[in-house]
């Protein structure tokens, strides 16, 4: 029976030093870590009560072993715990003071390339954890400049409290501005911070989040915001350094805002739906939804007039891609919906341009690239497109555009235009370009003289920058004037040398012509018919060797001038002419016709035929050489009154602006 006794007492004698041997490990190991963390906090304290069970200081103060300077400091601080070394269960103080610095010292080239390190939440915590005063200071001076007649406070101060307990189960962190902190050459910021936090062994959720921040002025280089609010809600999840937030209540931003080039009166941006997912590893790996509503007040820039806009539709980016959906419109109700996709250094977008009316004004013209001579008064407009376009090299590569107009109305310069319809078709890759008309119709334009109905069907292609040196290729051109038409033959236009248009003249009214012509002396009757080889020599037009003829059976030409006539009392020669031509039927009418790049018609008239009145209507033929400034005449007219009293001032001006260049060169 002695045997089996002494077997026990070995075997309970060698349990206990192996014990002992595992406390003193732990012990050596535990109070290895105790060391480290105690040198990397550096703490100081003063007014220390140790019990067993809990701790009592009066003051404490740690050094954080994170990067810069950073600080705490904590006033009647209480800890609790139930045994040994198991978490602490309380941890109470009546004031924490973090001061929060950041070192912006340029980091290494080794340094830029290492992944930024985001330090690990603790997600353990007492059963009760209290601090009655929070205090951090923030550098904000130091980041830019000292404040403004304060060199004492030279941080900004977040004060609130923080409050937990086991029961809830939930953190209760607020913290906000008491007074906006003034930073001179950045501006003052009032800053208000609510939060309810809930910790798991997992993941850290924060269902209630609340962020408003106010500032009457801030500045950022030449940049500068003006009585700006934010106001922020929404809930979120931290879990394995991915940070996932939707927002509960819509975003709410409100600002002026001004620049040298860029004024506008107020900015409010309203953003719903908003979620957020970010790893602040990956920056490049977020994704970004929400609904967004902008409206700008009074945008002011040198290449746009002073309008209201407003900008309504959705935000997506994810996978390092963007897409924008929406509608951009302004107070002049012009409106434009679009997407936009963007990829890398690739940005494509699809647009529409829902119908314009003119009657009321011009929603189109929003800046000074709209041509300062072209004024749309009556008519619609709508169009569609899409684009593509290279953010490396700022270069649109390629597009494609349908502008469709109807019965648009105006003036171009000095020519009154009205009832143009067409679609009008853009196409570009590169520096190629392709304007296409389908079937263009103008219904009459007034250029002094009276013509139309136009209809036009041609083809232009031309690079940049030489947009005025491509090829036409002319498939219809026929315009209605004087009665008659004029049709232009399917040719081939090359723009960069000298080009030549062939027109054919059909059947134009001599009594419609002479109606026009700003002389009433001349009254007549009969059919013309001709060519006129046209050619365009450094962007001005010449005729050479153009011939017109009367159809059979000829017309008739009655001329009646008071000047002539007291010219011819003195002249028989006259004499014999004007009585003539006061009632003569002619059975031949043709002329050459020459137009000189000075603007000098030339017209080889020659007329054969009879007065019924005269000399018992003996035939007599005439060859006369009529030549008439074609630009003068066309002034003449224009200056009646009869075409536009805007065309009309714009002609009193050029005519002023070429008299007084008249006089320097004298």
């Amino acid at each position: 029976m002695t045997k089996p006794v002494s077997g026990t007492k070995k075997s309970t004698s060698w349990l206990k030093w192996n014990l002992l041997l595992l406390l003193l490990a732990g012990s050596v190991f535990a109070f290895i870590q105790l060391q480290f963390w105690w040198t990397q906090l550096s703490p100081k304290w003063q007014g220390l009560e140790l019990s067993w069970g809990s701790a009592r200081v009066e003051q404490l103060s740690l050094q954080l072993p994170f990067s810069g300077h950073q600080q705490v400091q904590l006033e009647q601080l209480e800890l609790g715990w139930t045994g040994w070394p198991w978490p602490l269960d309380l941890v109470k103080a009546k004031s924490l003071k973090a001061q929060l610095d950041i070192q912006l010292a340029a980091s290494t080239e080794t340094e830029q390339e290492a992944a930024p390190s985001v330090p690990t939440l603790p997600l353990w915590l007492p059963k009760v954890l209290t601090f009655e005063q929070i205090e951090v200071s923030l550098p904000c001076a130091r980041l830019n400049t000292k404040l403004s007649n304060n060199t004492e406070n030279t941080d900004c101060l977040l004060t609130g409290a923080l409050t937990y307990s086991e029961q809830s189960q939930q953190i209760q962190l607020q913290l906000a501005n008491q007074q906006a902190v003034f930073i001179e050459g950045v501006g003052d910021a009032k800053l208000a911070l609510k939060a309810l936090i809930t910790p798991t062994a997992e993941q850290l959720q924060i269902p209630q989040f609340e962020l408003s921040l106010l500032s009457s002025k801030l500045n950022w280089q030449q940049y500068q915001l003006s009585d700006l609010m934010l106001k922020l809600s929404g809930r979120a999840v931290w879990q394995n350094n991915l940070l996932q937030f939707e927002a509960t209540e819509p975003l709410q931003l409100t600002t002026s805002y001004q620049q040298p080039d860029l004024q506008v009166q107020q900015l409010v941006l309203n953003a719903s739906s908003l979620q957020l997912e970010l790893d602040p590893t990956q920056l490049v790996n977020a994704q970004l939804k929400s609904d967004l509503k902008l409206e700008v007040k009074q945008l002011q820039h040198p290449l746009l007039k002073t309008l209201d806009w407003n900008w309504a539709g959705t935000v997506l980016y994810q996978q390092q891609q963007a897409q924008i959906e929406g509608r951009l419109a302004n107070s002049l109700s012009l409106a434009l919906d679009h997407k936009i996709q963007m990829a890398e250094q690739k940005v494509s977008a699809s647009w529409t341009l829902p119908e314009l009316f003119f009657l009321a004004g011009n929603p189109l013209q929003i800046g000074p690239f709209w041509p300062e001579l072209l004024t749309l008064q009556k008519g619609k407009a709508s169009g569609k497109g899409q684009l593509e376009f290279d953010l490396g090299s700022m270069a649109l590569t390629k597009q494609q555009t349908e502008l469709v107009l109807r019965d648009l109305s105006g003036i171009y310069d000095r020519t009154v235009f009205t009832g143009l319809t067409t679609k009008l078709k853009l196409f570009s890759e590169g520096a190629a370009w392709t304007v296409q008309t389908g079937d263009l119709k103008l219904q009459q334009i007034n250029h002094g003289l009276v013509m139309g109905p136009l209809e036009l069907n041609a083809v232009y292609k031309t690079k940049a920058p030489d947009w005025f040196k491509g090829k036409l290729d002319l498939k219809q051109l026929q315009l209605a004037l004087f009665g008659g038409q004029v049709r232009g033959t399917q040719q081939q236009i090359d723009l960069s040398k000298d080009a030549k248009v062939l027109l054919q003249l059909d059947k134009l009214q001599l009594a419609e012509l002479l109606k026009q012509h700003p002389s009433a002396d001349m009254t007549g009757q009969g059919t013309i018919s001709g060519t006129l080889p046209l050619s365009i020599e450094q962007g001005k037009l010449t005729v050479a060797q153009g011939s017109v003829a009367a159809l059979e059976p000829g017309g008739k030409i009655a001329y009646q001038s008071q000047k002539a006539q007291a010219m011819a009392a003195s002249n028989q020669g006259m004499k014999i002419v004007m009585q003539a031509l006061q009632n003569f039927h002619f059975s031949v009418l043709s002329a050459g016709v020459s137009y000189s790049k000075e603007g000098q018609l030339l017209l080889a008239l020659k007329l054969e035929g009879n007065n019924p009145d005269f000399e018992k209507g003996r035939a007599v033929n005439f060859s006369i050489n009529l030549e008439e400034n074609l630009p003068a005449m066309i002034t003449s007219l224009q200056l009646s009154g009869q075409v536009s009293e805007l065309v009309k001032k714009r002609v009193q001006q050029r005519l002023a602006a070429q008299k007084a260049k008249d006089a320097r060169k004298e």
